[in-house]
């Protein structure tokens, strides 16, 4: 059975409209109350052209009866009950896209962290940690505002001046005109400030990213930076990051503050030529007192969303820039497809008690195309049970060996056998059971102690985690704590050692047939690393134990050693 989990070729824009489908009931609602704001909005300035020409012209005042007294008082009414629906309708069409827009982020957020464990280790190695937690979080919440205060507040603004215009022009024709020959230099306008945006907007995304990565990374190599007394390269740094995201939202800010301006004073000249028009009276524009103020109320009515056009702009351009980078992640090549039939095989293999061979054929792989290789043309057999040490220099490539050897990076030619079976086709879920990786550092997950050995296995039972933690020596210490097995882990509550043989625990626990160890005494006093070998001793009886070291006399006893130098592996 093959397995694959995400769809391909997926985008912001497909999930987004799939996200509306399913919540069909909520775009329904959302495009009732926008219509309704729209057109409920046309009704006020109707209304008051309507009194002002019947009942308030200067013909007409002096003569208004009782009755005439009774139906300007409805008129009135009928005039700020459409500001109640208006208001009533933005309400609930604000509401509505508060709801929307949190399913948008859940929805999106969950996508892309099931995208991201489908995603091979390769980029992991050559992406900064920053960069993708800034997709996780500016990028998505770009997203969420694009929907919420970018498009559909866009459309809505458009519909408003569209009806404003035809309103206009069934007052009086030359109205009508004199707004289409205006709304297309406003458009030219906004358009300009669109460009000049877009490219400000996409390249404080990218510094946002430098800057969210550069805090963690600091804070984690704190202790190296005072050893080495690069607080102040560290500083400056970090105010180069600062000052160009400054300088890039400054000139942001720039466009955004002379956009409004200009638009103000656009209202002001028409307001004016209409007023003076309707003064005047002109004999080619019959435009009543009624009509004029009317007019006005659209003029303002209509520059209002122009006016909101570009806050919207800023929004919008912010979201693109966003979405461009969230696409890009949901477009990263994912792992090969996996194979649960090739694991079952295996499992079976381990039930009847026969040992796994690794077999490395021809493997050459590079973290970048271009780069030098780091392991190049290699072969090895391992003969179940057997116990290797690979030792040589930082950087000769005994950790990268390592994370091929269970297909968690893909060489670029060769493949690893597990039993004839190529490794990079074992499901990530099954690897477990095969594979026991323990590394220098313990990562501990949110959670309960029980919960750093099962990593959310929930195939390992109790017993199976009081086993492993009493074959390494932690489960009295780890009963004399508060809660026993069910109490919050973190790293103050283990010492160096400790951690090291939770880690064994760790690895242990679903009894794979081949141990990893990378480098698991590199920051052990002498004491302790004596203690952890004598466990790890007794571990790797019965299993393929491969390791990696500096220092041959701190691994325990191998059948062979080989030593990694400039890609080759000599024996």
């Amino acid at each position: 059975m093959t397995v694959q989990t995400e769809e391909k070729n997926t985008t912001t824009a497909s999930i987004v409209c799939s996200i509306l489908a399913k919540y069909w009931y909520i775009t329904l609602l959302l495009i009732v109350a926008a219509a309704g704001a729209v057109f409920a909005g046309l009704i006020p300035p109707r209304i008051m052209q309507s009194l002002i020409d019947t009942y308030l012209d200067s013909g007409k005042a002096a003569v208004l009866s009782g009755l005439s007294r009774i139906k300007i008082i409805h008129i009135a009414a009928a005039y700020f009950a459409s500001f109640a629906v208006i208001s009533l309708l933005g309400i609930i069409k604000e509401a509505v896209l508060s709801t929307a827009g949190q399913k948008i982020t859940v929805v999106m957020r969950d996508i892309m962290m099931r995208k991201m464990s489908l995603l091979p280790a390769s980029y992991f190695t050559q992406n900064e940690s920053g960069a993708t937690v800034s997709r996780f979080t500016n990028d998505i919440e770009a997203v969420q505002a694009l929907f919420t205060n970018g498009v559909v507040s866009m459309i809505i603004d458009l519909l408003k001046i569209v009806g404003i215009v035809i309103s206009m022009w069934l007052f009086n024709s030359i109205l009508g005109l004199l707004m289409l020959c205006v709304l297309p230099f406003v458009y030219l306008l906004t358009r300009f400030f669109q460009k000049q945006m877009l490219g400000a907007q996409k390249r404080k995304r990218s510094i946002i990213a430098r800057v969210t990565g550069f805090v963690p990374e600091t804070v984690r190599n704190i202790r190296m930076i005072h050893s080495f007394g690069k607080e102040t390269y560290m500083q400056r740094k970090y105010a180069e990051c600062i000052t160009e995201s400054y300088n890039t939202i400054e000139k942001i800010n720039l466009y955004d503050s002379i956009y409004s301006p200009i638009i103000r004073i656009i209202t002001s000249f028409i307001i004016a030529a209409v007023a003076v028009s309707a003064s005047a009276r002109l004999p080619f524009m019959l435009i009543t007192a009624g009509m004029a103020a009317a007019s006005m109320q659209y003029i303002m009515d209509v520059f209002e969303p122009i006016g909101n056009l570009g806050m919207e702009l800023q929004s919008i351009q912010s979201a693109f820039a966003g979405i461009s980078r969230v696409n890009e992640f949901l477009a990263e090549k994912e792992e090969p497809l996996k194979n649960k039939n090739k694991a079952a095989v295996l499992f079976q293999k381990m039930h009847t008690g026969r040992g796994l061979t690794i077999e490395l054929q021809h493997i050459t792989f590079a973290y970048k195309s271009g780069d030098k290789n780091i392991l190049d043309d290699v072969s090895l057999v391992i003969r179940p049970e057997e116990r290797i040490t690979f030792a040589g220099r930082t950087g000769a490539g005994k950790s990268t060996l390592f994370n091929i050897i269970p297909g968690l990076l893909i060489p670029q030619s060769g493949k690893v056998l597990i039993d004839d079976i190529d490794a990079a086709s074992i499901p990530n879920t099954d690897k477990r059971r095969i594979f026991g990786y323990i590394t220098q550092h313990f990562d501990f997950i949110n959670g309960t102690i029980a919960d750093q050995i099962t990593m959310g296995d929930r195939a390992i039972t109790r017993a199976d985690i009081e086993d492993s933690l009493r074959f390494t020596g932690m489960l009295d210490y780890v009963n004399s704590l508060e809660s026993g097995l069910e109490t919050p882990a973190g790293p103050q509550q283990f010492s160096q050692g400790q951690l090291q043989l939770l880690a064994v625990s760790r690895a242990i626990v679903t009894h794979p047939p081949i141990l990893l160890l990378d480098e698991i005494t590199a920051n052990l006093d002498s004491s302790t690393e004596k203690k952890l070998l004598t466990v790890l001793d007794k571990a790797g009886k019965g299993r393929t134990v491969l390791s990696v070291s500096h220092r041959l006399s701190a691994e325990i006893p191998c059948d062979r050693i080989i030593t990694v130098k400039d890609g080759k592996l000599y024996f």
